[in-house]
This record gives C-alpha cells, sequence and structure tokens, in this order.
C-alpha cells in the first residue's frame, strides 16, 4: 500500500521537469491534467490548476551526507542555505524553492533507521 501527495500547479510542465531533471524524480503515471511522479517510495501529484498550491513540504531522503552535498552543488541556485547538521532531528539537510514557490528538503539521517 502506498500514498500520493497532491499539488496544484499553475505552471505544470516547468514543476515537473523541475522534480525530474533537479531532483531525480521519474514520471509513474500521466493523467489527463496530472503528472505523478515518483522517487523511490515517494509519490507526488502536480495537477493543473489556476494556481499554486504551495503549503507543505516535499523531503528527498538521500542514504549519505556526501549525496546531500551533491545535490545541494546542483541546486545552489535554488537552496536557501548550504546543507548542515540538524541536531534535534539528527539529519543533514538543506531546504529549497521549487518553480511555484514550494519549499522543498533535501536530507540524510545520522542515525540507522528501518527502511520504508
Amino acid at each position: 500500500m502506498t500514498g500520493i501527495v497532491f499539488f496544484g500547479t499553475a505552471d505544470r510542465d516547468r514543476v515537473v521537469a523541475f522534480y525530474r531533471n533537479r531532483l531525480d524524480f521519474s514520471v509513474w503515471l500521466e493523467q489527463p491534467d496530472c503528472t505523478i511522479l515518483r522517487y523511490d517510495t515517494l509519490l507526488v501529484g502536480f495537477c493543473e490548476r489556476d494556481r499554486a498550491e504551495t503549503d507543505g513540504v516535499v523531503t528527498v531522503v538521500y542514504d549519505t551526507e556526501a549525496a546531500v552535498d551533491e545535490r545541494y552543488a546542483a541546486l545552489e541556485d535554488v537552496a536557501e542555505d548550504p546543507p548542515s547538521v540538524n541536531e534535534p532531528y539528527e539529519i543533514y539537510n538543506f531546504f529549497g524553492t521549487d518553480p511555484d514557490g514550494r519549499a522543498f528538503e533535501v536530507q540524510t539521517f545520522r542515525h540507522d533507521i528501518d527502511p520504508p
């Protein structure tokens, strides 16, 4: 069983291209006005609407800090700050903004976790 998070977007092609080209998502399913993208077990749908829904954060989890650093190097132009350690959550992460103004996060856990 899985789930999908959907967001409205006023510029579906641009937003889908951003997640595919900059955050390594792939197209999972095309629908008449929605594209559902997949990154590992994360499914995110972007549906053409009159305005962008930007509440929430799309978080992509990598296995290592080095992988987070590599993704930061590719996304530095849209990142808020360089990656850093977030002690309370025991993660290494950074935040950025997609073309709609929606927040995304790239992170790795600094402790062992059970895979989803």
